[in-house]
């Protein structure tokens, strides 16, 4: 999926070192919603922290955990799943997994409405949202270096929570 990938000020080779920021208000989104993995809403849905080959990348340490940006919307079931490696047959399968989950959360609040965007991250959410469907074609790093993007963006100010919103979909031409 050729320019969704990033470069950043912040990289040494391959590597993307995100700071562990927190965002509160990012989290309680998930809150009553439907699970992006199975579409339950039993109402265990939480915002799982990303957990994989990559979680250091995304500032998780000792007793710390990733970047907020880096969390999917699960229920208990799939959140122990992803909490204990089980979301493919090896560590990339993994990660690619989950960071697709991750990917999959923010693009669903910004067509509700529920996130908003400016400028460059706008246009990055909107090409997103129109191409979704070859996201699950995509290689682990490239999802990696998407969902990094999302989350600088998040620490720029470029998307926020909106205050209020209508469904964006309706002007984008895709559907949630």
């Amino acid at each position: 999926m050729e320019g969704f990938t990033v470069q950043t000020g912040d990289t040494q080779g391959d590597k993307v070192n995100l700071q562990p920021t927190r965002l509160p208000k990012l989290l309680r989104l998930a809150k009553g919603r439907d699970c992006v993995r199975c579409g339950n809403n039993e109402g265990s849905t939480v915002a799982a922290h990303y957990q994989g080959q990559r979680s250091h990348s995304y500032g998780k340490g000792r007793g710390i955990k990733p970047h907020d940006a880096m969390a999917a919307h699960l229920c208990y079931r799939c959140h122990s799943e992803a909490d204990s490696s089980a979301l493919g047959t090896s560590p990339e399968a993994h990660s690619a997994r989950f960071l697709l989950l991750i990917i999959i959360t923010q693009l669903g609040l910004f067509l509700e409405g529920r996130i908003t965007a400016r400028d460059h991250a706008q246009a990055f959410l909107l090409k997103l949202c129109r191409n979704a469907s070859v996201l699950e074609e995509c290689a682990e790093d490239e999802l990696h270096h998407t969902a990094c993007r999302l989350a600088q963006c998040w620490d720029s100010g470029d998307i926020t929570i909106a205050p209020h919103g209508a469904m964006v979909s309706s002007f984008v031409g895709v559907s949630p």
